[in-house]
């Protein structure tokens, strides 16, 4: 018999508690609580207990302690717990690849976003970025330089969830500057011998001439490399 054992100590079923009193009662963004002895009397436990868990919740943002207020509900930010373990060194090359899809489905569908909201000024800066770009190699910038970029044209989509989204791709960026030479500079050649290599240079101009199609496939192609190691990394070990 295979069944799974889940152990739930007494904090985990105060915290659960506490996340369903404030659904049961709709409570929103600054709605107070009950403080820690009212809890203690509802869920009928220890202080400590009832201390932990409205403390493991305020580390995840949901609720706030404010001077004279007491316990509030918070607006947990976006995809904090994920930053917080996203190192490229705790990640598995499939979760990787996974980061890298995600990475490519979002910054080809971003284009109509992009189009609407860009504007003389962001155009400006996005050349001012390619200006200070220096390629190490076939289509190989520092990490910096490829992120500066790209989180710009994300700002420009104008969108607060997908520039959160951005800020989770910085293992997908630092997983392939330290695999560049032994996978992507192939990949990158390969492209450049076949004329088929974009680069940010060629985004730009794609978004100048206001060639939204045009932007969608370039995109694409610019990460080609991705794709190649999504589909290809397997075949090659």
């Amino acid at each position: 018999m295979n069944s799974k054992i889940i152990v739930t100590t007494l904090t985990d079923q105060v915290e659960a508690n506490i996340i369903e009193y404030i659904k049961d009662n709709k409570l929103t963004p600054g709605d107070p609580l009950p403080n820690e002895k009212e809890f203690v009397e509802m869920f009928s436990v220890g202080r400590n207990v009832v201390r932990e868990a409205l403390s493991r919740l305020r580390m995840l943002g949901i609720l706030e302690s404010r001077t004279k207020r007491g316990i509030i509900v918070k607006e947990p930010p976006l995809l904090n717990g994920f930053k917080k373990v996203l190192d490229p060194q705790l990640l598995s090359v499939p979760t990787i690849k996974e980061l890298m899809g995600m990475r490519i489905a979002m910054e080809v569908g971003i284009a109509e976003f992009v189009f609407t909201n860009v504007t003389d000024k962001d155009i400006e800066e996005l050349e001012q970025i390619i200006s200070r770009q220096q390629a190490i190699g076939v289509n190989n910038l520092s990490i910096e330089d490829e992120m500066q970029f790209h989180k710009k044209i994300y700002e420009i989509a104008g969108n607060d969830f997908i520039l959160h989204f951005y800020e989770l791709m910085q293992p997908v960026f630092l997983f392939a500057k330290h695999n560049y030479e032994s996978y992507f500079e192939p990949i990158n050649k390969k492209l450049q011998q076949n004329d088929e290599l974009v680069t940010h240079s060629d985004l730009l101009q794609a978004i100048k001439d206001k060639d939204k199609n045009l932007y969608q496939d370039k995109i694409r192609r610019h990460l080609r490399p991705y794709w190649e190691f999504l589909y290809n990394y397997n075949k090659r070990k």
